[in-house]
């Protein structure tokens, strides 16, 4: 049924809300929940904004501005060593618990590849540093294409693999991830960890599950 599951990185294999304590740690604020999700939210703005304009900046060029957007709104300027150090958070997400049980499952069986906005050196560090490096076959990534997710050039990048997008499942714990992905031909799989209701736009994930594990289980009675 599937030559490929292809997987988003950041919310998906790695939990976001573990840049919190790193947060913490550096700048000591009250609610680094706070800071690290307008962080995110601004992030994806910018990267919607970006290839709406036509225009493109690599992953952790727009991370690095949308965290100089948040530490302005905390007062805290612009400081060198903070920006770096905040940055580096996104090289030491902590992996879901799941994540590192699945993967090595479904790579037993599937060609797993990771399809992400991230840079590809970003992603080749988080996965180096979370063991998970073997286990996958390619990093496909937004820069490839010059435009970001949801865009179908993105999607459809897996193309030069020579496997077709219909062969293909998209695995993400984003609902606009998820509909993206469907848009551009993929099969798609929502790992809905926080029972969040999917985007209403027509565009309805083949598989729904809580977790990787369930997925797992489901792929292998696929195979």
């Amino acid at each position: 049924m599937f030559r490929v599951i292809a997987f988003d990185v950041y919310g998906t294999l790695f939990d976001i809300t573990s840049l919190c304590d790193h947060v913490s740690t550096i700048i000591g604020i009250r609610d680094p929940g706070a800071f690290v999700s307008t962080w995110r939210s601004k992030q994806l703005e910018y990267t919607l904004l970006l290839s709406l304009m036509g225009r493109f900046d690599d992953f952790r060029s727009v991370t690095m501005r949308s965290l100089k957007y948040v530490m302005k709104q905390y007062g805290l300027g612009d400081r060198e060593d903070l920006l770096e150090s905040l940055l580096d958070g996104w090289l030491n997400l902590r992996p879901y618990r799941d994540t590192l049980e699945a993967i090595p499952r479904i790579a037993e069986r599937y060609l797993v590849v990771a399809l992400t906005n991230g840079t590809r050196e970003m992603v080749e560090e988080l996965l180096r540093r979370s063991g998970l490096e073997k286990h996958f076959r390619e990093i496909i990534s937004a820069s490839d294409v010059r435009i970001y997710k949801p865009s179908p050039f993105v999607y459809r990048a897996i193309e030069r693999m020579g496997v077709k997008a219909g062969e293909t499942l998209m695995v993400s714990s984003n609902p606009w991830d998820v509909a993206g992905a469907i848009n551009a031909g993929l099969q798609a799989c929502y790992v809905n960890r926080r029972e969040a209701p999917m985007e209403e736009l027509d565009l309805k994930p083949h598989i729904v599950v809580k977790n990787l594990s369930q997925l797992a289980e489901i792929l292998a009675g696929l195979s």
